[in-house]
């Protein structure tokens, strides 16, 4: 009886370790200092978001674009994915683009467009004149390109932008932020860190 006894509780101490194995392997695969790091001064939010602070004149915001575009169709639902264009002193019209097409409704035409466009065609985006074949394409009239790059949202979504960038503190690009307070620091596992990670922290 007692080397059952001794054996049934050898049996349920290796049957907790497992469990208390797999709760540690699943509770995360993010490690602080590694995969990410904290915020300094950043509040947080209780839900989970990524945000992408990017520049189409960056080409690793350009390669990253391929596996985003594979990503957002497949992410958690609850995961809000937003992008924010980095204001660049030196090319302003791009920011001003990016909301312009927003506003306008065809995001999803002039977005990749702009990122072929300087990358893939190695044509450089100048200036706002060079915005206008590509929002022509995208169906857009330049009397309505001229209204919207002008208008009081585009701006407001402008200025918002460059809030956004001084209250995380971007200083390069691309730049992933999650729930608001947290700057994904390695690419290794990127599915990972932009679909479960969000969960997980906004818990």
């Amino acid at each position: 009886m007692k080397l059952k006894t001794l054996f049934g509780a050898a049996l349920a101490l290796f049957a907790l370790t497992q469990v208390a194995c797999a709760e540690a392997n699943t509770a995360s695969e993010a490690k602080e200092g590694k995969d990410y790091s904290i915020i300094s001064g950043a509040k947080g939010v209780n839900k989970p978001e990524v945000m992408e602070f990017f520049s189409y004149t960056c080409p690793h915001c350009y390669n990253v674009e391929g596996f985003l575009h594979k990503w957002e169709p497949t992410k958690p639902e609850e995961v809000e994915f937003k992008q924010v264009p980095v204001f660049l002193p030196q090319v302003p019209h791009l920011t001003y683009g990016y909301y312009t097409a927003e506003v306008l409704g065809v995001l999803d035409k002039v977005h990749p467009a702009i990122f072929n466009q300087w990358h893939a065609q190695k044509k450089i985006v100048k200036s706002k004149e060079d915005l206008i074949p590509i929002f022509q394409a995208a169906g857009v009239s330049q009397e309505e390109f001229e209204k919207a790059y002008t208008s009081f949202a585009v701006e407001s979504k402008v200025q918002h932008a460059k809030k956004l960038a001084r209250e995380f503190k971007v200083m390069s690009f691309p730049m992933f932020v999650v729930n608001q307070k947290y700057k994904i620091e390695s690419y290794e596992k990127l599915d990972y860190m932009l679909s479960k990670f969000p969960i997980e922290k906004a818990q």
